[in-house]
């Protein structure tokens, strides 16, 4: 499942991206999801980094596509950004925010496919580890970006997921070795916390895919360091 985003006011070209988004991922058997933000103040409000590419326009309204990249790798340093512009002369502005690459307004479907194709290696290449889970006499392997938490309850563990739940044995030790480096923290002894997913720390709580989990008194400073440390402001 792809997650992109499109940043781009006028609509005739958002229609245009995803036209050529369903067309391109149609030929390749891929699903996926858009987003729409018509500025850059409401795509950094609201983000969350869940989205594996960006389209960004540069001539955006009021804060200007550029400056929104710098603020949106503030926030996530992986992200694929693809600028789309009508003055190629701007795209070179890309190299200070990491973009992979640019398109010239009106984006044309060949041009397009050619830079998707880049696009999908480079996240072949960043992909997140895969979880087996044994659960109902079955075996599922899930991407661990699709897991918002992980909870024990006696000696099985709940995977909470997007679309719903899966239950397995194990322990929160094993899987915590497991996803190192995938962002992933404990906030108290029962809950594994994908911090993708978290959008509000409030005291001893935290609220993670719209449920509040505890943070308990021995984990809140390596809790608090590491969600820290994952928004960039490292302490």
């Amino acid at each position: 499942m792809l997650t992109i985003a499109i940043v781009e006011d006028e609509d005739r070209e958002a229609e245009i991206l995803s036209g050529h988004i369903n067309h391109f991922c149609g030929a390749h058997d891929t699903e996926y999801t858009i987003k729409r933000f018509t500025n850059g103040a409401d795509f950094i409000r609201s983000y969350r980094p869940v989205y594996d590419i960006v389209f960004m326009d540069i001539m955006l309204p009021g804060q200007n596509g550029v400056e929104t990249a710098k603020e949106l790798r503030a926030l996530d340093e992986g992200v694929t950004l693809i600028f789309v512009t009508n003055m190629a002369n701007l795209a070179v502005k890309g190299y200070e925010v990491d973009a992979l690459d640019f398109m010239i307004k009106p984006v044309k479907y060949d041009s397009f496919a050619m830079k998707m194709e880049r696009a999908m290696k480079a996240l072949s290449a960043r992909r997140s580890v895969d979880v087996t889970i044994r659960a109902d006499r079955s075996i599922k392997v899930v991407p661990s970006a699709r897991i918002t938490y992980i909870e024990v309850i006696h000696h099985s563990l709940v995977y909470h997921m997007q679309d719903g739940e899966l239950h397995s044995r194990g322990t929160l030790d094993a899987l915590e070795k497991q996803l190192e480096g995938e962002h992933f923290v404990r906030c108290n002894a029962c809950y594994l916390v994908n911090m993708r997913y978290i959008t509000e720390v409030s005291g001893d709580d935290v609220t993670v895919a719209g449920d509040t989990l505890k943070i308990s008194r021995a984990k809140k400073k390596s809790f608090m360091r590491a969600f820290a440390n994952y928004l960039g402001n490292g302490v």
